[in-house]
């Protein structure tokens, strides 16, 4: 009689062995949801006496992109690339962001303010928190940029179109 319980307890410590599995370690989602924007242009035609708005993506030959922090420079997102679109990182620790755009290196730079609050949000134990945001207000400078349409105020994440930026004909 003994060892039947013996052989119970022991099956029973191996059987909590492996369904307490430490899978804690294991983090598959991602902790970081950029705000995606788009580039767009209103390419105006004329044709007979009716003007045609056409809008198109609009793919920028060299885009400039640097995080402002206390009206420095301080990162560089991207660097002189041709872009339709950007990933742009919110600061998971203050209520805005600043950032320096540049769509051409011939062009005067724009810069973008982004107001929003930002939740906590636990994902899982492996994972822990990440943090999502609500944009409030975008404040633009409108050297290059002519108007900003916001396609999604919740930012949670990077494969929604956020922001889009329509552009000047130059």
């Amino acid at each position: 009689m003994r060892t039947l319980y013996q052989i119970l307890l022991t099956c029973a410590v191996l059987t909590g062995m492996i369904a307490c599995e430490n899978e804690t370690k294991v983090c598959d989602q991602t902790l970081r949801s950029d705000f995606h924007v788009r580039f767009q242009r209103d390419s105006a035609s004329k044709v007979a006496d009716t003007i045609l708005h056409i809008v198109r993506d609009t793919i920028m030959p060299k885009v400039t992109v640097y995080a402002i922090d206390n009206g420095v420079n301080k990162d560089s997102i991207y660097k002189i690339k041709p872009l339709k679109d950007i990933f742009l990182p919110f600061s998971p620790v203050s209520d805005s962001s600043i950032f320096f755009l540049r769509v051409d290196s011939t062009l005067t730079p724009d810069t973008l303010k982004f107001k929003y609050s930002r939740t906590k949000k636990f994902i899982s134990p492996g994972c822990g928190f990440g943090t999502t945001f609500f944009l409030d207000t975008v404040i633009t400078t409108k050297h290059t940029i002519d108007s900003v349409v916001i396609n999604s105020k919740a930012v949670t994440s990077s494969n929604d179109t956020h922001l889009t930026l329509f552009f000047f004909n130059q």
